[in-house]
């Protein structure tokens, strides 16, 4: 049911997530579809947590999801009452009243700790198709994990169907959902070039991680099989369609953190292999063959677009408008302190400090760096979620890369090995844009943090709701013993 679910509500997110701003009808028509799945995965949680709290093992990871659930709580709480007090501590207050308010009257008190509680209380239900889709795919087990990604991977490949459409049709192609996007290159179901290149790269990894998962022993044997055929040239393909996808898209950030997951790929190798062939493999020699493999790759689709997307670095890694954005807004974050603006108050914020650099004929949404652009609408406190978020990924990714579970190289591992590759390329891409903006993004930011849970141990802990008798052992006093007795007995009689 869990697995199902989470497959149904990921389609949603990303047919309906990929507007880059708040209020369009896709978003609230997801939110309001989102709330039955999230009822669903409390009461699966309900029902698999109903064992004694004594077989719960207290760990740094469940301290911190209990932590960041409690931040993120207030943090939202901020948004109805005026939890921290009056919202624009600081210098920005002045600043505000200064310029008017920006149509923001009576900004010293709002009934909230927002600047614009009509903007924070329309950004807060965004949040509830992630956490719906986290809290089922974390109660999924390894095959269901597996069958889950391999049902994102399709929906990623038509993703990049639909992007091959749009630059086949031109501009004007009726696949362009949205009014205000990339005209010239493909952008999948987003307004954005850039997040349909991080819908790429997240696919690409867990592909890898399906890939593997459903080979397992394919490559076993020496000898040339079908399997084995079958298996390689579906490898080549998703390698070819990502890398050929993201040139298509010409978005320079996804492309060097495609590099920077295959990088991560050339690190797994080994494990990846051992799955494959089931036993151990020496590392720099099977490093060394997909290193060749993926340069190789790397070469063929460059000499077939090179010219498409090369040019996009003519003007630099990064936009001096970007610098720009991210320094003026962190500017007005330092006077937010210490507790923000408000959730989705950026707009409203962001033309009061905006000088002549930045100024023009476009409409400025987003700061083009989340984290920044996070640190003014929240302030210390999400300051504090980003920080305990990072404690726990950084748990995750010791447990997972550098002491893994003893038994060996498993399909669990390579996936939660993806999966965290796909949470670090994302939270990188963060710093230069905002993928986790949009719905759709924001979903596979949950689901690769949900891939990342130990599923075992939450099976453990369901097989025993589930068989509340199993813990009583009764098979110690074993009742065959007790005729072994009466032979001596009737003896001594």
């Amino acid at each position: 049911m869990a697995c199902g679910a989470s497959v149904l509500l990921l389609f949603a997110n990303i047919v309906l997530g990929g507007a880059t701003r708040t209020g369009y009808l896709a978003d609230v028509l997801l939110q309001f579809l989102s709330l039955p799945f999230l009822a669903l995965a409390a009461w699966l949680w309900l029902d698999r947590l109903t064992v004694s709290p004594g077989r719960l093992r207290f760990t740094l990871g469940l301290a911190c999801g209990a932590a960041i659930a409690v931040v993120g709580v207030l943090i939202a709480l901020a948004q109805v009452f005026p939890l921290f007090g009056a919202p624009g501590w600081g210098g920005i207050s002045a600043r505000l009243l200064a310029a008017g308010g920006q149509g923001l009257e009576g900004v010293a008190w709002t009934g909230s700790s927002s600047v614009d509680p009509a903007a924070s209380l329309a950004a807060l239900p965004a949040v509830l198709p992630p956490l719906a889709l986290f809290l089922l795919v974390a109660l999924l087990d390894e095959d269901s994990r597996l069958r889950f990604s391999g049902w994102a991977l399709v929906f990623g490949f038509l993703a990049l169907f639909l992007g091959v459409l749009q630059v086949m049709q031109g501009p004007a192609s009726a696949l362009r959902f949205f009014e205000i996007s990339n005209r010239s290159e493909s952008v999948g179901f987003f307004a954005n070039r850039n997040h349909f290149a991080a819908q790429l790269y997240v696919t690409f990894l867990i592909g890898v991680a399906w890939l593997v998962g459903r080979g397992d022993g394919v490559l076993g044997d020496r000898g040339p099989s079908t399997p084995k055929v079958i298996w390689l040239a579906g490898a080549f393909c998703l390698g070819l369609l990502i890398m050929a996808g993201i040139a298509l898209a010409r978005s320079r950030a996804g492309i060097l953190l495609l590099l920077l997951g295959l990088a991560g790929v050339v690190v797994m190798a080994p494990l990846i292999l051992s799955v494959l062939r089931g036993r151990a493999a020496a590392p720099r020699r099977v490093r060394s063959l997909v290193l060749a493999v993926l340069v190789g790759l790397a070469l063929l689709v460059g000499q077939l677009g090179a010219d498409r997307f090369l040019g996009r670095f003519g003007g630099g890694l990064v936009d001096q408008i970007r610098a720009t954005l991210t320094e003026t807004t962190l500017q007005a974050a330092l006077e937010a302190l210490p507790f923000g603006t408000g959730l989705g108050t950026f707009t409203a914020v962001f033309p009061v400090y905006e000088g002549a650099a930045t100024l023009g004929p476009q409409y400025i949404n987003r700061a083009h760096d989340d984290w920044v652009e996070f640190f003014l609408e929240t302030g210390l406190a999400g300051g504090l979620l980003a920080l305990l978020f990072l404690v726990w990924f950084g748990a995750r990714v010791y447990r997972l890369w550098i002491a893994p579970d003893e038994r060996g190289a498993t399909r669990l591992l390579v996936l939660q090995q993806c999966a965290s590759l796909a949470v670090l390329l994302l939270m990188l891409h963060s710093f230069v844009d905002y993928p986790l903006r949009t719905a759709a993004m924001l979903a596979y930011f949950a689901v690769c943090c949900a891939l990342m849970t130990p599923a075992a141990a939450l099976a453990r802990v369901t097989r025993q709701a589930r068989d509340p008798v199993t813990p009583a052992a009764p098979t110690r006093a074993v009742p065959t013993r007790r005729p072994m007795r009466s032979p001596g007995a009737g003896a001594r009689a």
